[in-house]
């Protein structure tokens, strides 16, 4: 099964589409998902709900199955924002461009608490759109 967690209508109709993680998690079974995308989905989690709102996701991956993050990384977003690279304009539509958010996170808060059944494959950071995209795989 393949998971797009994201709280607007994804272009893409290859995946089962969730914006919410009660009927994600009430919806798909543990190690059912095959790939799952987290597009903008993890804003939805206050600070000290990510680590759960991770756990679980990662519990409904099967053995090999790999998760796509992509998210606003706040550091790169607020350092543009001091270099006058972005504006006040620019800096809100990239924040809350998928709706409202309870959390922005860096880079280096979301691949710390991925949990350890996942291994961290790839990481790109999208300088233009203020965006990070890691790639991570569930192993053993």
């Amino acid at each position: 099964m393949k998971i797009y967690l994201c709280p607007q209508k994804p272009e893409q109709k290859t995946h089962t589409w969730y914006t919410n993680i009660a009927i994600f998690n009430s919806s798909v079974e543990n190690s059912e998902a095959t790939s799952i995308v987290c597009d903008h989905f993890l804003s939805l989690f206050t600070y000290n709900e990510l680590p759960e709102a991770l756990k679980m996701i990662a519990s409904k991956m099967r053995l090999g199955a790999e998760l796509i993050i992509v998210q606003p990384d706040i550091n790169l977003l607020f350092q543009r924002f001091t270099r006058e690279e972005i504006n006040e304009e620019a800096l809100n539509n990239m924040l809350f461009k998928a709706g409202p958010v309870k959390g922005a996170f860096s880079t280096e808060r979301i691949e710390a608490l991925i949990p350890p059944s996942l291994k961290v494959e790839h990481k790109h950071f999208d300088t233009g759109m203020s965006t990070i995209i890691i790639k991570a795989r569930r192993g053993q």
